[in-house]
């Protein structure tokens, strides 16, 4: 009983954290169009020519992009979680046999609700995203028996979600959502000409 109130504490954990990564994801959908525009036209405001500034800094531009894309930070992230390989192999055969729509009727109304469960259960433990698999399994009232594997699994999961949520706030693009005031505003532009440019303006 331990065991399972520590399991479903972090899986709370884990939805929080989830919650928090998709609502900055939302926020930064449009975030990033604005501080596109807040910069290129504090650029035009102070005479800052970005067509040479890019042409003398192409090699620099490209390493600074490559290395702060969100999509290949997730990637890099869930990459890390997979090498971690976690002996799921019971837990995966005893969920993905409870969730098999062909134990039930063709007629059951409760087929296509239980398609559904596992379509995601395999999604997610096919990207080793644990935390959204056991989100399936506690939905669907599985009960594991045995929590201990599941417990490593979320705090991996925990972790890689905290890690996705860190990258996507050191964002210029977060930076500028968060500011209050325009000096702020201009200091965070400020900071983006200086690493993207090595600016000195």
């Amino acid at each position: 009983m331990k065991e399972r109130f520590k399991y479903l504490k972090l899986l709370s954990e884990y939805r929080s954290l989830n919650f928090e990564l998709l609502f900055v994801k939302e926020i930064l959908k449009d975030g990033h169009q604005e501080f596109e525009s807040y910069y290129r036209q504090y650029c035009l405001e102070n005479n800052i020519d970005l067509e040479a500034l890019n042409r003398q800094n192409q090699k620099r531009v490209d390493i600074v992009f490559q290395n702060s894309s969100s999509t290949e930070i997730e990637k890099r992230i869930i990459q890390e979680a997979k090498k971690q390989e976690r002996d799921v192999k019971q837990i995966l055969k005893k969920v993905m046999k409870e969730l098999h729509p062909d134990t039930l009727a063709l007629d059951d109304p409760k087929r296509p609700y239980y398609e559904e469960g596992f379509k995601k259960a395999n999604l997610a433990s096919s990207q080793g995203k644990w935390g959204d698999f056991f989100d399936v399994v506690d939905t669907y009232e599985i009960l594991l028996g045995d929590y201990g594997e599941a417990i490593e699994c979320l705090k991996d999961d925990i972790k890689r979600v905290g890690e996705e949520i860190k990258n996507e706030k050191a964002t210029y693009s977060w930076l500028l959502h968060e500011c209050e005031t325009e000096e702020q505003k201009i200091e965070v532009v400020k900071r983006f000409l200086k690493h993207l440019f090595n600016w000195k303006g």
